[in-house]
Formats: C-alpha cells, structure tokens, sequence
C-alpha cells in the first residue's frame, strides 16, 4: 500500500512539473548569433518580462519556460523576433534558417498547429503592407476605411476556419486568434480619427458620423483575452476615446480620473480590471498624484490580485517624486544680486522654472523667446525662475546682466549638485511648470520658443481663477 501511494505521489509530481512547464528544443541553419531566448510575461498587467535563454550547441538548442498557464511569448534570435504561443506542458521542436527567420520557421510536436498559424498569420497579415493601417490605408475616408478593415477581419476569420479544419487546434487558442481578430478591428477603427489627424492625412478634418462607432454597441468586451495584445490596446483607447468625447485631453488634470471612471462605468469583470490597471499604469506616468493615489484605493479594494496591487504600489512610489501634483523640491540660491531666493518665496504664484547654462548652444537658441514670453505675461499672476547651472559663475552673470536677461535669475554650480539629481535633469535646457501650492503641473513643460507655451499658462491660470471663485 505504502509503495502504491509513493508510486502515486511520484506521478503526480512528474505530471504536476510537466505541466508547469514547456519546452522548446530546435536547430538552427545559418544562425544569427551563439544564444536562442524566449521572452514571457507571467502576468499581463505587470509589465516585467523574463528572460529564458540557453546558448547553441553547434546549431541546436533546448529552451525549458516555466508555463503555469496559456500565454503568449516571444523568440528572439539576434535581431529577429517571433510569437510563441504556449500552454503548459507543451512539448515543441522548431527549425527555421537565421537569414529567413520568419519565412522558414516550422514547428513540430505539441502544440505546433497553433504555432505554425501563428507564425503563417504574421507573415500573411502583420507583414504585408496591404493589410496595415499604416502609410497608406489611413488616408482613407471613413467609409473606405470601413470597408478595407471589412475585408481584413473577413478574409483573417476564413485564413483562421480554413487552417483549423485541417490543423486541429485547442479551443483556448482558438478563443486567443478570435480576440486577436476582433479587438484588432476594434482597435484600429476606434482610434482611426486621432491616428488620421495626427500623421496629417486629412488636413481638412471631418469628425466621424454618428454611425460610426455603432461597432462598439455590438463588442463583447468579456470575450477578450489578458495575453491578447491587440485586446489590451482596445481596452485603453476605447476609454480615452470617450474621456476625449467628453472635451479632456491627456494634458488635462482630470484625464485619467476620467478615463478610471469611465471604465468602471462600461466594462465589467476583468475587462474593468485591466482597463483600470492600465489607466493607473498610465496615471503614474503622465497623471496628477492625488487622482492616481485615490484611484489606487479604490482599485485596491476592488481588485483580487494582490500582486497587481503591490506592482502597482510600488511603481507608484518609485515614480511619485516627479509626478504630477507632488511637491517640487523646494531650494534656496544666490540671486544676481547676491540676495538668496527660494522657490518657496513664489508660493501664490505659478512658476515657470528653466534650468539652463550659459554655454549651452539650445539655451542660447531659446533665449530671446525666453524674454518675450517673460515680458508677455508681465502682468500675470506667473513668475518665470531661471536656474543657471554653469560651472563659471563669472560667465553666468555676465550673461544675465549683458543681455538684461527678465525673470528671476539664481546660480548653481554645475550639473552634479545635488538639486539637479532631485529635479532628474539629465540635460538642459529643462523647464516646468508649478503650481500656487509649490506642486508639479507638468515637469516637461513647453520650451518659450513653442507657440503654446504662454496659452498653457494661461489656461492654468484661467482654470485656476474658475476653481477660486467657485
């Protein structure tokens, strides 16, 4: 009894590792470099990859990726790249020549028939030019755009009935290719107007018809996959789509608050939850701090993934010095005229605060632009600080007081001080702007030379002046 219930014990673990696992074994004619590897991303709202790689032995390989479920990887050969499809205890063989990677790849094995259409429908449908949006099909009108993205998802669905007919295939895959095809549709027509406006196609632009985005009505937003990218770039334009229709833009304060609640407000499930992932991904990046802290509470109450949360809580940590509505550094410098300034001292005003060197081509480039904003917005309740950072300070004032250069002028010593490590300068000239309160509006302001620099101020400060007098 004892030995039956070791012999048991022993196949479940044999049947347990074999499952959390895939391997991949291969020969390669004419490689590319000495090594073969295989990117994965163990969860798709945490975008932290890693890295199995195994070096050639002569031209083959053994490739062995930790796999607890279905997901979609990445096989890199030098400079060339393929995705991998794989679920655990797949068991695959590969050949494929290094000067014609994507064109003689060939899969055997388990789980070779959702691989070898895998790499047939990218080099059918991701690398013939006709089938792309770009260069040539967004200068479509809305109707032939319409039509071409028709003809596309028709002729994919039949390639996809076609290969599976004769090369039977796992319904999960199945339910990944059907993602892939329908979200694709969705994403290129959802973010078709934006994408159109911004390569120039139309210079005249017309904004879609009322019919145009009807497509989102009939979208089952819970058939999407987390592994299916062409998913995940849906599910994050389509809440900006409706955060634009509301008037915000991504400069605005409110976007990505915007955007979290509009989430919450059409998508359920996990297809909320990895909107909203995103968003807040998106809000540590670009967002005002105080919308992404309380947006971060409200999904870690919602939220089953602790380990989302923790990612989530930690980015927002290593990234919350220089976001958006946290405090700027405060420092105290010699004036031009030898008095000391803080940044403090502008509390009540916006500032708008240049670091820049004398000897620096750029800053020269941005210096008369620099005296006609300051001397535009003279009258405004903005303060423009500038920071020298050259290490002659003689050459500095010579600067500021030969030119009679406007604005607040202070002096520090050279980019190693310590000021310019807790501002994250890595060159110069750097701008930004703060706010009354001594907090980040943006920490990549407009250069003076950008013709939208002066109606970012004021439109702080109109904003500003509307939320006082409420």
């Amino acid at each position: 009894m004892q030995l039956l219930l070791l012999l048991a014990a022993l196949l479940l673990v044999n049947y347990t590792f074999g499952q959390g696992k895939a391997i991949i074994t291969g020969k390669i004619t004419n490689p590319l470099s000495d090594e073969i590897t295989v990117i994965t991303y163990p969860n798709p709202l945490i975008p932290e990859e890693k890295e199995t790689t195994v070096e050639l032995n002569g031209n083959t390989f053994k490739l062995e990726i930790p796999v607890t479920e279905t997901t979609l990887a990445e096989l890199v050969h030098d400079n060339e790249v393929v995705p991998v499809y794989l679920e655990p205890g797949y068991s695959l063989t590969l050949s494929f020549n290094g000067d014609k990677f994507l064109k003689t790849i060939k899969f055997e094995g388990k789980g070779a028939n959702e691989n070898n259409y895998l790499a047939q429908y990218t080099r059918r449908f991701d690398e013939v030019e006709d089938y792309q949006v770009l260069p040539d099909n967004i200068k479509l009108d809305e109707k032939e755009f319409t039509e071409f993205l028709d003809l596309r998802k028709k002729d994919q669905l039949k390639n996809l009935e076609k290969y599976t007919a004769k090369n039977p295939v796992s319904e999960k895959f199945k339910a990944f290719s059907l993602s892939e095809i329908a979200f694709g549709y969705a994403n290129d027509k959802v973010t078709y107007p934006a994408l159109r406006q911004r390569v120039g196609a139309s210079k005249n632009y017309v904004a879609p018809s009322a019919s145009f985005y009807a497509f989102l009505d009939q979208l089952d937003m819970q058939n999407g996959l987390a592994i299916s990218p062409a998913y995940i770039a849906f599910l994050r334009n389509y809440t900006a789509h409706f955060t634009k229709a509301a008037g915000l833009m991504e400069t605005d304060k409110l976007y990505y608050k915007k955007n979290y609640t509009l989430a919450a407000e059409k998508l359920q499930g996990n297809a909320r939850l990895l909107a909203q992932a995103n968003i807040l991904k998106q809000s540590i990046q670009k967002g005002h701090i105080g919308h992404t802290e309380e947006m971060l509470q409200d999904y870690k109450a919602g939220s089953k993934q602790p380990d989302v949360v923790a990612y989530l809580e930690k980015y927002l940590a290593e990234n919350s010095k220089s976001a958006l509505g946290s405090l700027a550094p405060d420092f105290k410098l010699k004036s031009i005229d030898g008095s000391e300034v803080a940044l403090s001292d502008f509390k009540g005003k916006l500032v708008y605060l240049n670091f820049w060197q004398a000897g620096c081509g750029l800053c020269m480039i941005e210096l008369p632009h620099m005296q006609a904003l300051t001397k535009q917005l003279q009258d405004k309740n903005v303060v423009f600080v500038n920071v020298g950072l050259d290490e002659d300070e003689a050459k500095w004032h010579k600067m500021v007081t030969t030119k009679q250069l406007l604005g607040t002028h202070l002096y520090l010593k050279g980019l190693d001080a310590e000021l310019v490590k807790r501002y994250d300068l890595k060159d110069v000239p750097a701008y930004f702007l703060i706010d009354e309160e001594g907090r980040f509006v943006t920490i990549k302001a407009r250069r003076p030379s950008d013709r939208e620099a002066a109606n970012d101020i004021l439109r702080h400060l109109s904003q500003q002046g509307q939320a006082t007098n409420k």
